[in-house]
């Protein structure tokens, strides 16, 4: 017979492990999802997000969650891994509005700037790996980030308003965590990239001189007012959070952490004299 000290351990055992923590837990980077946040985490937001719709009990979701995760963390400040748990009775209205019949079922979905409340829907076909579904949301993501020649730099920074965020890079290709911090300070904040060609043209190295960049790869923040052009080289560590920590001081994030939250409605004022109210100027 188990004494009631080996029965208090397994207890605590099955309070704390990962399993009672939710199929997606804390220490994942995976959203979980409820018809309450649905709207503001995937439709309310500027990235490219990827669903999975999944049921506990499911051999398939569970074989996926650990590829799920790791796609999560990879993804992390570029693109929105979410998931929402099908066999929970509250989510069941949620699985039906998108037609899923069997699980999991992965839906991606890009933001409409023509009709916001719109996102275009696709089905996920892609293998069930993390590599495979990193590849095929980071082709999805939205690209904020205007690529540029040496001759077009000065060109850009007149015709931009706001500050623009100029980064020169070896590769061909945008870094996936560049295209991040567009999406996070788009509208607030012009993004351009400048790459050295293979051959080291001496155009692209000149504007890194030009532009006070020391090195590929650079980020030079470019912001004018009355007394002109000013040029600011970024001499952090080239990561997400400390570039949009560093960039918080030019401009207003839109998405992440340290976005303005949007204001809640204000209740309707039970007297007539709290409706007519006036603001200080």
């Amino acid at each position: 017979m188990l004494s009631t000290a080996v029965i208090l351990v397994c207890q605590l055992f099955l309070l704390f492990s990962p399993a009672s923590a939710g199929f997606y837990g804390s220490d994942t980077a995976v959203i979980n999802l409820t018809p309450k946040t649905f709207k503001s985490e995937i439709y309310d937001t500027n990235y490219t997000s990827i669903v999975e719709f999944f049921a506990e009990w499911c051999g398939h979701c569970k074989n996926l969650r650990p590829h799920y995760a790791k796609a999560a963390k990879s993804l992390n400040g570029v693109a929105k891994v979410a998931a929402v748990r099908c066999d929970d009775q509250i989510n069941q209205s949620l699985c039906s509005r998108y037609n899923v019949q069997g699980y999991p079922t992965l839906k991606i979905f890009r933001p409409n700037s023509k009709v916001p409340s719109n996102p275009y829907v696709e089905d996920y076909q892609g293998a069930r790996t993390a590599k495979a579904i990193v590849d095929t949301v980071l082709a999805k993501v939205s690209n904020k980030v205007r690529r540029l020649k040496a001759e077009e730099v000065q060109t850009w920074i007149e015709e931009s308003n706001g500050p623009n965020v100029l980064l020169f890079h070896n590769n061909a290709n945008t870094p996936p965590m560049y295209k991040g911090l567009a999406i996070d300070y788009a509208g607030t904040a012009n993004f351009g990239i400048i790459r050295n060609s293979q051959n080291g043209a001496t155009k692209e190295y000149g504007a890194t001189k030009e532009y006070g960049a020391t090195k590929f790869p650079s980020i030079v923040v470019i912001t004018t007012d009355e007394e002109g052009e000013h040029r600011h080289t970024y001499s952090g560590e080239l990561k997400k959070e400390q570039l949009y920590e560093y960039l918080s001081g030019f401009a207003t994030p839109v998405e992440g952490a340290r976005a303005p939250k949007k204001p809640k409605k204000a209740k309707k004022a039970k007297k007539a004299t709290e409706a007519t109210q006036h603001e200080e100027l």
